[in-house]
């Protein structure tokens, strides 16, 4: 997988998990049915690992076709390519620092499992019905993972607080809401990148809270439990000023104990999840067909209110424009003839071109080597790639050369190329310049 596939994916997780995450801050956050939320949230973290990997296409986009007339003159122009010019590696450089982040994010993340197992080596550990009850003096217990919980020595089991605490934690434990936990970290610490994943993670242990603060309640006072509640946050003083009391989850946790009225739209809120995720499809799901531009079987004429036999025009010489490229362009001013169709009589039109014009009736795009650069001669009339004919001819100076010896010149000794075809070539060269010539002229060292 290369990086344009890799950012591509990466995107459309990101698009997939904005909208997930936006439906539910729009019509299920905060809401009573928490079963559901904690199920739709894993959900949208796993649609956006998964969906991108697919590639649907129930709906194409087709560009019109516009036809390409096989009579329309190119313009060709003449770049030299330096292979010797390298860019800035920028793309490589971006993928190992995201690669770095996320190794970084994943070291932390194994350090933080080793530490609460070398707690549980540390302390005492008493086995109750499957699980692994541990005492310890931290600040921050009561707490547990997967299976083991870690209980503050200062807490007594056989108060009403502890009993509840005890049941609060209980509940995170047969829930399993480590596990999503730790879905939610291995996800974010590859795929950091992606905001709306830490946003899910936070409303999951958000979720968790409000599952296990109403099982920890059961039929009880609601506001013996809040008081106990802020107790166990914020200690004996919960009601000091300097404590951030509003910037908490504690409000939040308060405020969804305190709800006992149901949701109004509650079952339709959670169907029309399936539309959501229809419209994430879809969106992913359009394509754009682009047609290639074809000849056009009938040939286009220019018509002009002037008799058939159209004298012989000659066309002032004009400056050579800027290139609009970085890099020398070669200089054409040689005598050409050029056919213009008016209707069916042709009409010979001479003069002297300054800058490279070639009638293409093919769509060739020859290319060849000067001083280790190439060359390369680009037409506007179609995307179809060619080479030079296998017999071309190259004059170097008026001297019969090779495509080595052309190799040879730095493009600095170059004054000028001609490129010849067609009968004009024979005309001057002979007749075995029927495949092309390339004629090159040299700058003079005085």
């Amino acid at each position: 997988m290369n990086s344009y596939a890799i950012l591509t994916y990466i995107l459309k997780s990101i698009f997939i998990s904005g909208v997930f995450t936006g439906y539910y801050w729009l019509a299920l956050r905060n809401k009573s049915f928490h079963s559901y939320n904690r199920f739709y949230l894993l959900l949208s973290i796993t649609c956006s690992l998964i969906i991108p990997l697919f590639s649907f296409t129930w709906f194409t986009i087709e560009k019109e076709e516009i036809p390409v007339s096989p009579e329309r003159i190119g313009s060709l122009s003449l770049q030299v390519i330096d292979n010797n010019a390298t860019a800035f590696p920028w793309l490589s450089i971006l993928n190992y620092v995201v690669i770095g982040i996320s190794i970084a994010l994943t070291g932390m993340f194994a350090l933080n499992i080793f530490r609460v197992y070398q707690l549980k080596r540390k302390s005492a550990v008493l086995k109750m019905d499957g699980i692994d009850f541990i005492y310890t003096d931290l600040e921050n217990a009561p707490f547990s993972f997967l299976k083991n919980l870690f209980w503050k020595e200062s807490i007594s089991m056989d108060s009403t607080y502890g009993k509840k605490i005890f049941k609060h934690e209980l509940t995170h434990i047969h829930q399993k809401h480590t596990l999503d936990i730790l879905f939610c970290q291995v996800v974010n610490a590859i795929f950091w990148m992606n905001p709306f994943n830490w946003i899910v993670q936070k409303e999951l242990k958000a979720i968790h809270e409000f599952i296990a603060d109403k099982e920890a309640v059961g039929n009880s006072d609601v506001e013996d439990f809040a008081r106990l509640l802020l107790q166990a946050h914020y200690g004996n003083h919960f009601l000091n000023p300097t404590h951030s009391f509003y910037y908490s989850s504690i409000k939040r946790r308060l405020l969804m104990l305190s709800t006992t009225h149901r949701t109004k739209f509650s079952y339709l809120r959670r169907v029309l999840v399936l539309p959501v995720s229809f419209m994430v499809l879809a969106a992913l799901s359009v394509t754009t067909s682009e047609t290639k531009a074809t000849p056009a079987k009938t040939s286009t004429t220019i018509t002009a209110n002037t008799p058939p036999d159209v004298p012989e025009i000659k066309t002032a010489p004009s400056p050579v424009l800027p290139p609009r490229q970085p890099g020398p362009v070669a200089r054409v001013k040689q005598p050409v003839k050029r056919v213009i169709k008016n209707d069916t009589t042709p009409t010979a039109v001479t003069g002297t071109v300054t800058a490279l014009s070639i009638k293409q009736k093919d769509t060739s795009k020859p290319e060849f080597s000067i001083g280790g650069n190439k060359v390369i001669i680009r037409a506007r009339t179609d995307s179809t790639k060619k080479t030079l004919p296998p017999n071309v001819i190259y004059y170097i100076d008026g001297n019969l050369a090779s495509a080595d010896d052309l190799n040879k010149l730095s493009p600095n000794q170059i004054k000028s190329i001609n490129v010849w075809k067609g009968e004009t070539a024979v005309k001057k060269w002979g007749a075995g310049a029927s495949e092309g010539v390339i004629e090159v002229i040299t700058k003079m060292v005085l």
